[in-house]
């Protein structure tokens, strides 16, 4: 099952089931959301490859044509489970000499790029029009490769043919490997064979199924959103049907008896929307100073590749482009550091509005107050308000805080950051014993030495670093040969190939850096908060339960609302 459309359908009925519920509450409201957000996946390749049959086969959709011959000849979006499937124009086609650019634009608006061959893999054209694709338009880090109409190789879709596939495409993949991308066989035509197959004969539908290679490709696909993360696309909308619902629910929801419970309700709600406020502004802040390095990056490698034409003797040469690489290095180091201070700050002054809000003067005599009448208070109540504060006993006034349920397992500070900031020492305890999570996630870059670029992705630059000395080296050589022995084109090939190289290696360490950037949201940012902000949710759910009174309507409002929060944590926890 592809994972991404079955959240995407489940978010799109919850949708729905909002929209009208909130319609028949009367309540205003704006949950529409925006389609332009949509999870894109886009089909491009050869002609005659069998783009059209993968999305039939993956849809299921009977509308979508195949065939023989070209049967797209211009882009075709189908809406599939709230995602968006594209099927764009084969290239190389004289028929259609614009198929190229057509494909072109509806690519660089790709989620995912899904890029079909046949078995029969490239022809000249097909390679340089992949590299282009590949190294120019940095596109290797966001594409799965298939190579379909596997049932036409002279070993089937068997592991040993495979293997001979993937040896073969390692010359027109270089200096990418078939290891390093997402690479999956297909034969389409035997998965739709099999469903016709079916009910007649289903050991023959099973065979045609297992020669399809249809798991392995879903499996592919489900591992390629869970690295970057594309889940977390379709959060977008549920964050604004949760707020739109919670807004409703507001108003539809009659007051207590105890204006002191509705005061403890009211003060629950500005600490979900503190930490649902914080985490979006996190995620966008932290994504934004990984984009901007790894843009930084991708820019090295153009300035690098170009010193190439530079005329400079091949020492000189390998020198500067070995700076450019531990430029890279450096610069991969510091976005670390950048983004773990950003965070701690974020989180820091989270603590600090949390500490605000609990030294207010009615805040502070609102728990005075719940404390004096907490004997008769009804047990529901009792529960949330020992749970926000750590209250056993009435005489914990002094150290308890309305605010304990806000942020915990979130903030590691060292003595002098808490001193910075004047924490009481209840606060400071809770907050001390916080950020473990985020912690355990930055472990993933820990340095071992001043002098190594530190975790995996450093890791990887410093490998790319090498890797790039001996393509550099090799490229070089061969240049300096032609300039004796060959002629101006053979030469002005070897120089290409060498600035496609050259880029191609800064290019997979700014994908590493995205990547890694992805890993770093989910382990440093959404992890630690989530718990958070499902307790707060929990005692709000808590408080309202007790309320007599309430319309089926909003009880309603109120379940979906459940279910939304449910399907975000579940989209996260799909995503780690």
């Amino acid at each position: 099952m592809l994972q991404i459309a079955e959240l995407s359908r489940t978010k799109e009925v919850l949708k729905e089931k909002a929209v009208r519920a909130l319609a028949d509450a009367g309540v205003s409201h704006d949950a529409e959301g925006d389609k332009s957000d949509r999870v894109r996946i886009v089909f491009a390749g050869q002609y005659s490859a069998g783009k059209s049959s993968i999305i039939k086969m993956i849809t299921g959709d009977e509308t979508v044509a195949t065939g023989a011959k070209i049967t797209t000849e211009e882009t075709h979006a189908y809406e599939w489970n709230g995602l968006e499937i594209v099927d764009t124009p084969g290239v190389h086609t004289t028929l259609r000499p614009d198929h190229d650019e057509i494909s072109y634009n509806a690519i660089a608006a790709a989620d995912i790029l899904v890029f079909v061959v046949t078995n029969e893999l490239f022809d000249s054209y097909m390679a340089d029009h992949f590299r282009r694709l590949a190294i120019d338009k940095d596109k290797a880090g966001e594409m799965i490769l298939v190579v379909n109409k596997m049932d036409r190789a002279a070993g089937g879709n068997s592991a040993e043919q495979q293997e001979i596939i993937r040896e073969g495409l390692r010359s027109v993949l270089a200096p990418y490997t078939p290891e390093q991308l997402h690479l999956s066989f297909l034969d389409a035509q035997s998965y739709l064979d099999s469903l016709e197959e079916r009910e007649e004969d289903p050991e023959l539908a099973d065979e045609l199924l297992k020669r399809s290679g249809y798991e392995e490709f879903i499996e592919t696909l489900n591992k390629f959103v869970a690295e970057k993360a594309l889940s977390s696309k379709l959060t977008t909308d549920l964050y604004v049907l949760d707020n739109e619902l919670d807004k409703a629910i507001t108003e539809l929801t009659p007051g207590s008896e105890d204006a002191d419970i509705d005061a403890l309700e009211e003060n629950l709600k500005q600490q979900r929307h503190m930490l649902i406020d914080t985490r979006t502004r996190m995620q966008r802040e932290v994504q934004d100073i990984f984009f901007n390095s790894s843009a930084q990056i991708r820019s090295m490698g153009l300035d690098a590749a170009a010193l190439i034409d530079s005329g400079a003797a091949k020492e000189e040469l390998e020198e500067q482009i070995a700076q450019y690489g531990k430029n890279a290095e450096e610069l991969m180091e510091k976005t670390r550091i950048a983004a773990d201070d950003h965070v701690h700050s974020c989180f820091l002054e989270l603590g600090q509005s949390f500490v605000d809000m609990e030294s207010t003067e009615f805040n502070q005599n609102l728990k005075v107050r719940l404390v004096d009448k907490y004997d008769t208070l009804p047990d529901t109540v009792k529960k949330v308000f020992v749970t926000a504060t750590d209250l056993e006993k009435k005489g914990d006034i002094l150290v308890g805080t309305l605010v304990k349920s806000g942020i915990p397992q979130m903030l590691s500070l060292t003595d002098t950051s808490v001193k910075a900031i004047r924490l009481t020492d209840n606060t400071s305890k809770f907050l001390r014993s916080s950020l473990h999570t985020m912690n355990s996630g930055s472990q993933l870059i820990s340095t071992s030495s001043k002098a190594a670029t530190a975790g995996r992705v450093a890791s990887n630059v410093a490998n790319k670093s090498s890797s790039i000395f001996g393509v550099v080296g090799v490229g070089l050589e061969l240049v300096l040969q032609f300039k004796e022995d060959y002629d101006e084109q053979l030469m002005l090939e070897a120089m290409k190939n060498n600035r496609q190289n050259i880029r191609s290696e800064f290019n997979t360490a700014a994908t590493a850096l995205d990547d890694y950037a992805a890993d770093y949201i989910r382990q440093c940012v959404i992890a630690p908060m989530e718990q958070s902000i499902k307790t707060v949710e929990d005692n709000i759910t808590e408080l309202r339960d007790t309320r007599a009174g309430r319309s089926e309507k909003c009880v309603k409002l109120e379940r979906i609302q459940k279910d939304i929060q449910a399907l975000i944590a579940r989209i996260h926890g799909l995503e780690e």
